[in-house]
C-alpha cells in the first residue's frame, strides 16, 4: 500500500533533481542497501544506518551512521523500537550531516523490530527538516510473527507517515509469494529483497532522470491519494526487436501485480517508460495498449517517459498501481508523542517564538482537579512579540519567500487570538 502522510502536498523539486540519498535503517534497510550497491545505483547515495556496529561494518554503503553508540554500545536494538528511536535522536547530528544538501531522501526499512522500526521515523523527521522530499519504503511484518510486532510495525508507520511525502509500504507476506513454490527461506527472502531494489531504483529513476513526459513525485503524491491505498508493483527490462513486449509482459508478471489481474482492479495507474535516444513513439503506444488492456475504462494513467543513454537498447517498464483495501488501521499516538512527532518539535530545534506561542502542558492533572465550567469561559490575549531562539539561534530556518516557517502563521500574520 501507499500511505500519504500530511506532508502530502508538499510540492516537488522544480528543478531537476540531482542529489539523491537512500537511507538503510536497521537489519532490513542494510540488506536492501546490498542489492542496491550491485545494482546500477550511481545517481543516488547510499548510506547505512544501524545501532549494531558489526552489521554496519560489513555493510558495502559507502556511507555510514552508527546510531546510539553510548546508549546500545554497538550491539543492536534488541527488538525494542524505544531503544532505536533513542539511539537515532543520540546520533541526530550525523543524520543531519549525511541529509544535508539531498533534495530526494528515501528511507528504507523493515518495520516491527527494533531499529527499523525506532529510527526510521526519527531518520524521516531531520530529512525533512533539512527540506528534502522523503519518500519511505517499508515492510510490515509476517502474519505469523505476533500481534505486538504488528502493533509495533503500525505504531511506526504512523509516525513515519508525519515526515514523509508518500510511504511505499509491502507486506512481507506478499513477498513471499515472489519465490518459486517449494523454494527456501534464502531464496524467498533474497526474491523479495530484489522487489524492493527494483521499487526503489524506479522512483530514483523517475525523479533523476532526464524526461521526455515528466512524471516525477509530485505526480505519485498526486495518484496515490489517501491513507487506504496499498502498492502494486512490477517492472521489466528488455533488449532486442520484441523488447516492448517481452518488457511489459515481465512486468505484468509479478506476483504483487498477481499476473496483471490486479490491475482490473485499480484506480489509479503509474506507468514510467525508460529507454535509450533508440526509444519510438510507436513503443510507447504499444506499451501502453498492453497495459491499458488490463484496466478498467475509468482507470487514471499517468505516463512518463525518460531517456537514459548509458541504458543501450534497454527498454524498461515501472507499474505502479494504487487500489483501495480495506486501509492502514487507526493508531492511537499519545499527545506528548504527537508533539514530539511534529514538523517543528521543540526539542528538535523550533522556533523560540512556537516555545513562546504554545502554552506549556500541565502535567499530573487527573479528572479530579478539574473545575467545572462556571460561566463563560475568557482566554487571554497570546503574545506576539518576537522571542529570541535560544539554544536554537545556530540552526538554520525554514525560509521560503522570506518567511521562517518554524514561526507559527498567527505570529508571522501578526493576527491576535482571543
Amino acid at each position: 500500500m501507499i500511505n500519504l502522510g500530511p506532508n502530502a502536498q508538499a510540492a516537488a523539486p522544480s528543478v531537476p533533481v540531482t542529489s539523491v540519498k537512500i537511507f538503510g535503517v536497521g537489519g532490513a534497510g542494510l540488506s536492501l542497501l546490498e542489492r542496491l550497491v550491485d545494482a546500477r545505483m550511481g545517481r543516488a547515495e547510499l548510506v547505512a544506518a544501524s545501532t549494531d556496529a558489526q552489521a554496519l561494518m560489513n555493510s558495502s554503503a559507502a556511507r555510514k551512521v552508527q546510531l546510539g553508540r553510548e546508549g546500545t554500545k554497538g550491539l543492536g536494538a534488541g527488538g525494542d523500537p524505544q531503544l532505536g528511536e533513542s539511539a537515532a535522536k543520540e546520533s541526530a547530528a550525523e543524520i543531519r550531516a549525511e541529509c544535508a544538501g539531498a533534495q530526494v531522501i528515501i528511507v528504507c526499512a523493515g518495520l516491527g523490530g527494533g531499529t527499523g522500526s525506532g529510527a526510521a521515523p526519527v531518520i524521516a523527521h531531520e530529512a525533512h527538516r533539512k527540506g528534502a522530499l522523503v519518500i519511505g519504503v517499508v515492510t510490515m511484518p509476517l502474519g505469523g510473527e505476533g500481534g505486538k510486532r504488528r502493533d509495533q510495525a503500525e505504531h511506526s508507520l504512523a509516525r513515519l507517515a508525519r515526515s514523509c511525502t508518500a510511504i511505499l509500504c509491502f507486506e512481507n507476506d506478499r513477498l513471499n509469494e515472489l519465490g518459486p513454490e517449494g523454494a527456501t527461506i534464502s531464496d524467498a527472502f533474497n526474491a523479495a529483497s530484489r522487489t524492493l531494489a527494483m521499487a526503489v531504483a524506479a522512483v530514483v529513476r523517475m525523479v533523476s532522470l532526464p524526461a521526455v513526459l515528466r512524471l516525477g513525485v509530485d505526480e505519485l503524491v498526486n495518484v496515490f491519494h489517501g491513507s487506504g491505498a496499498r502498492c502494486e508493483f512490477g517492472c521489466g527490462f528488455a533488449t532486442g526487436p520484441d523488447r516492448v513486449r517481452t518488457a511489459v509482459e515481465e512486468a505484468l508478471r509479478s506476483p504483487l501485480l498477481e499476473s496483471g489481474k490486479l490491475l482490473g482492479e485499480v484506480e489509479n495507474v503509474l506507468v514510467h517508460i525508460t529507454g535509450d535516444n533508440s526509444v519510438k513513439l510507436t513503443e510507447v503506444h504499444s506499451a501502453l495498449r498492453q497495459i491499458s488492456g488490463q484496466l478498467e475504462d475509468s482507470a487514471q494513467v499517468m505516463l512518463g517517459v525518460a531517456v537514459d543513454p548509458e541504458d543501450e537498447d534497454l527498454f524498461g517498464v515501472v507499474i505502479m498501481a494504487c487500489a483501495t483495501s480495506g486501509g492502514a488501521r487507526d493508531v492511537a499516538i499519545d499527545d506528548e508523542e504527537e508533539e514530539g512527532a511534529t514538523d517543528e518539535p521543540l526539542s528538535a530545534g523550533a522556533s523560540g517564538e512556537e516555545a513562546a506561542a504554545k502554552p506549556a502542558k500541565a502535567k499530573g492533572k487527573t479528572k479530579a482537579s478539574r473545575k467545572p465550567d462556571s460561566g463563560e469561559q475568557k482566554q487571554e490575549e497570546l503574545p506576539l512579540d518576537q522571542a529570541m531562539r535560544g539554544r536554537f539561534k545556530d540552526l538554520d530556518p525554514t525560509m521560503v519567500d522570506g518567511q521562517d516557517l518554524d514561526v507559527p502563521t498567527f505570529i508571522r500574520m501578526r493576527i491576535r487570538l482571543k
